[in-house]
């Protein structure tokens, strides 16, 4: 089956667009359907379309290729509404995943002055900095904790500063011409291109450059119990979570984890402990 192939009609991009048009309409049946009509959508096709989406962004077997497809999507069907993708400071990132944590979702969105598509907006951008630049934000956790602790501690809620980016197209194309092009790609060109390769073969490079020290390492771990492939390990992850997994692989600074479920990715060390 093409993950890709339209739900009664609709394709991952169109449901996108529909999903920004609904926006903050979620608790509202009769403003849904004028949208819809507006739109040209039937309740039910669009209905079997967020089903069928639904399930496919959470198939593991796909390697979270149509979540990762339909992101860019929506945050450029929502910029284009809005005039442009909503962006705040790291920092302000920052504070409102504490806030969050601490008064949920809506109340802390609410109170630092968002929209939850601005929170969408925003938030996305940052977690897929994090992702393509582990390093760099590898103290996150401890950022996320300390700003959590300052509002526990009776810090009052405050405004964030948002700007509007225009999102260019990317030299490659829009983005649903990028995912059928992945889709179309080869197996091998598949795997090639697949973030966590492309990760793997960074970990073997740090690991080639200082072989004996990486090896000495973990002969260390293993008499000493630390972590090693094999561990049981808990993931500090940006939402301020702890998540359960196995080490697959160990490198400087990283692990390979393997979480519930089946996905894997590579984690910056001290966002990494015991289980």
């Amino acid at each position: 089956m093409d993950p890709f192939a339209p739900i009664n009609g609709i394709s991952l991009e169109r449901y996108a667009e529909l999903g920004a048009a609904l926006d903050g309409k979620d608790n509202d049946p009769a403003g849904t359907a004028q949208v819809l009509a507006q739109e040209g959508v039937s309740q039910a096709d669009y209905e079997a379309a967020k089903a069928g989406w639904t399930a496919r962004m959470q198939d593991m077997s796909l390697m979270g290729r149509v979540a990762t497809a339909f992101m860019p999507m929506y945050q450029a069907a929502l910029a284009k509404r809005q005039g442009g993708a909503t962006r705040i400071s790291y920092d302000d990132f920052v504070y409102v995943s504490a806030m969050i944590k601490v008064y949920s979702f809506e109340p802390a969105v609410q109170a630092v002055g968002m929209t939850q598509s601005e929170w969408t907006q925003a938030a996305g951008y940052w977690n897929n900095q994090m992702s393509q630049n582990m390093m760099q934000y590898a103290g996150h956790p401890q950022k996320l904790a300390q700003a959590e602790a300052q509002i526990r501690g009776g810090a009052p809620p405050r405004q964030v500063q948002k700007s509007a980016e225009r999102i260019a197209a990317a030299q490659q194309g829009p983005p649903q011409q990028q995912a059928v092009a992945y889709a179309n790609q080869d197996p091998i060109a598949q795997a090639m291109n697949n973030p966590a390769v492309l990760q793997q073969q960074a970990a073997a490079a740090s690991i080639m450059q200082n072989p004996l020290g990486f090896g000495l390492g973990q002969a260390a771990a293993v008499l000493t119990g630390g972590i090693t492939a094999g561990s049981r390990v808990l993931v500090m992850w940006s939402d301020g979570n702890r998540y359960p997994g196995q080490v697959l692989q160990a490198a400087p600074n990283q692990y390979l984890v393997q979480f519930e479920g089946g996905a894997q990715q590579w984690i910056p060390s001290n966002a990494v402990v015991q289980g």
